[in-house]
């Protein structure tokens, strides 16, 4: 059986102004994390050993961030433990600032093949105002280090939608995201999350979000450019050259089993999902006394699992393969939501072509009401 593995390391040198993810700026204990995580990967691994591992992801937080050997401590303890393919897709979530030649040389060495760099915009004014640690110079130089290693297979996380942003700093992002040769750009829309610095920022008037109209003409911009460029959207806000999509979330997507290990993160093996405490003290205390650091077990029942895969897949291009829901759920979605699937064909938000029911272009923007017509 096929299993993903995700780490989560996290730490961060400091917190963005946008960021709702569990991390925290706590250095000194950042060894004994690492130390701690490295007893529950192999704690684990009797529970495994029937699985191939397909993909490894090391995200955050900031995984980069890690003092030299830790992540090599980490993938190698992985290999040893685990039943890891050859051909495995190996990923780590790196800030531009902390890509240094010593760092990129020591991932490329211990088996990581593909890169995914937080770069979010090139505009150092968007950079500073958002809370990041980089600028514009830290990005160039992290793809010259990581291309000089050798890297092939290198992700720019970019945003849309931020204050003050404007269509040219979307443009000078993607065009440097194009000239310097990278094979995959995630483009993530802003979400204000509330109890972030940059929630209280928008409600106190500090800042302007830009409009929705000039949001939708950034992504559309997107949209035009990665397709002139050669790249494909695979999935809502994913784009790559050919052979270049994410393996690990394309199989978290179509619901392949994944396990995660560290403070906060979530898994999903045999229809049950659970997740780790998100507290590091805490996470340390009881990888230290040999006590469970897992919480929330929920086995999902039939329908549930059927919403799942309706949802997920509904974010791919792909969209859902209709002969699966029948084969694994007995559940004929043309049938149950025939009345639904009519209206959504009509609006021309969804299609139905070679038994996969997915979102049009149009579509794509008004996900979660299909979303709705199709599980409530």
């Amino acid at each position: 059986m096929e299993l993903g593995i995700y780490v989560h390391i996290p730490f961060c040198v400091k917190k963005c102004t946008y960021c709702n993810f569990y991390s925290e700026v706590k250095p000194n204990l950042i060894n004994d994390y690492v130390l701690s995580l490295v007893k529950e990967i192999k704690r684990e691994s009797e529970k495994y050993k029937n699985f191939q591992i397909t993909t490894i992801f090391i995200g955050g937080g900031t995984p980069s961030i890690l003092q030299a050997g830790s992540v090599s401590l980490i993938v190698n303890a992985i290999k040893k433990f685990y039943n890891v393919a050859p051909n495995a897709e190996i990923t780590i979530e790196a800030n531009p600032n902390s890509i240094s030649y010593t760092n990129a040389t020591e991932w490329f060495n211990c088996g990581i093949n593909r890169v995914s760099v937080g770069v979010q915009t090139t505009s150092n004014r968007l950079l500073k105002l958002i809370g990041r640690a980089h600028t514009f110079n830290d990005f160039l130089l992290a793809i010259n280090n990581l291309k000089k290693v050798g890297f092939k297979n290198i992700n720019a996380d970019v945003m849309i939608g931020l204050p003050r942003q404007k269509q040219g700093d979307v443009k000078r992002t993607l065009n440097y995201c194009f000239k310097l040769g990278l094979t995959h750009i995630s483009a993530y829309t802003l979400i204000l999350e509330e109890n972030t610095p940059l929630f209280k920022m928008v409600e106190n008037g500090e800042v302007k979000l830009p409009k929705e109209e000039k949001v939708l003409g950034m992504f559309n911009y997107v949209l035009k450019q990665t397709k002139l460029n050669g790249f494909s959207r695979y999935e809502v806000s994913n784009f790559a050259k050919p052979g270049f999509e994410c393996v690990h979330n394309k199989n978290c997507w179509n619901m392949v089993n994944y396990v995660g290990f560290g403070c906060s993160a979530h898994s999903f093996v045999e229809n049950k999902r659970f997740n780790n405490i998100s507290n590091i003290e805490t996470y340390i205390s009881n990888i230290s006394k040999n006590k469970s650091v897992q919480e929330n077990v929920e086995t999902l029942t039939s329908y549930e699992l059927i919403e799942e895969t309706i949802m997920l897949g509904l974010r791919t291009v792909e969209g859902i393969d209709l002969n699966k829901l029948i084969k694994n759920y007995n559940y004929d979605l043309l049938k149950e939501k025939e009345q639904q699937i009519l209206e959504l064909l009509n609006q021309g938000l969804i299609k139905v072509e070679n038994n996969h029911l997915f979102a049009t272009v149009n579509g794509f923007y008004v996900l979660n009401q299909i979303i709705l017509n199709l599980v409530s």
